[in-house]
């Protein structure tokens, strides 16, 4: 039986929240080539990333870190559950309500990332986060308002630090992007977020990048909060604030993680 999951924190869906950080919003160049939105029921970046150039795992013990934000506590409890029979992993859950990239006068998840790097050793990490980033933020002073080349260039630096953590520690890397939302204009936010995890992923050899906009879009590309399991009995995915995952959810998005850490990095 599952265990009560933990109390979740509310996504910030309005903008305008504003950060404080340290870099120069123009110090880093946008990644190469045009970032593009496309229609909100699309699936932002389509196929995953190609396959890593690291070797496989050693068919031994495994530590998995589990990162993000209130839907990566979700994701965390899938996992906690996926992989709660396998004797050679060991999930470690450490996501964080009300955190992302945008503010990390809040929460600097690249300086926590490398502290937990040091202290767990995993093997292997997942990242999943983002839903609190459609927010404008300062940096040295500089105004970036979401969306603007400033912003995307300043974001995606934020989400390269992230990875390059991940590959200094000689760990394997799953990004996982944001799913599709109830919400149109939220959801066309996220395909834009999910486009700079796509392209940071790509040019970092090592790292994984696994959509999980077609997990939860019905094949007209519209949002589906719910299905039906094996024996007919409807099953939720979502939450009733269409943002965070439903049981059913943590579960689908986690065997599509465990699916791919097999497939690429021969999970035991």
């Amino acid at each position: 039986m599952r265990t009560a999951r933990p109390a979740k924190r509310a996504v910030a869906v309005a903008l305008g929240s504003l950060a404080l950080v340290t870099a120069s919003c123009a110090s880093r160049p946008a990644a190469s080539g045009p970032v593009k939105t496309g229609p909100v029921g699309s699936s932002p970046g389509g196929a995953s990333s190609p396959p890593s150039t690291l070797a496989p795992l050693p068919q031994r013990k495994v530590t998995l870190l589990e990162v993000g934000d209130s839907l990566g506590i979700d994701l965390g409890w899938g996992l906690d559950w996926a992989l709660s029979n396998d004797p050679h992993v060991t999930v470690v859950a450490d996501a964080k309500g009300d955190t992302g990239l945008a503010n990390t006068g809040y929460y600097n998840w690249p300086v926590v990332l490398r502290s937990e790097l040091a202290s767990v050793h995993p093997q292997v990490v997942v990242v999943f986060l983002g839903a609190n980033d459609a927010q404008n933020f300062y940096q040295n002073g500089t105004y970036c308002a979401f969306g603007s080349p400033a912003w995307k260039a300043a974001y995606g630096a934020r989400v390269a630090a992230m990875m390059d953590e991940v590959l200094t520690a000689k760990a394997r890397l799953v990004w996982v992007g944001e799913p599709i939302m109830q919400s149109p204009s939220f959801s066309s936010k996220m395909v834009l977020i999910d486009s700079i995890f796509r392209q940071e992923a790509a040019s970092h050899p090592g790292v994984v990048y696994l959509p999980s906009w077609p997990l939860f879009a019905t094949a007209a590309g519209t949002f589906n909060g719910g299905t039906t399991d094996i024996t007919g009995t409807p099953e939720a995915l979502r939450d009733p604030d269409g943002i965070h995952l439903a049981t059913g959810g943590e579960d689908l998005l986690a065997r599509d993680v465990v699916r791919k850490l097999r497939a690429v990095f021969k999970l035991p």
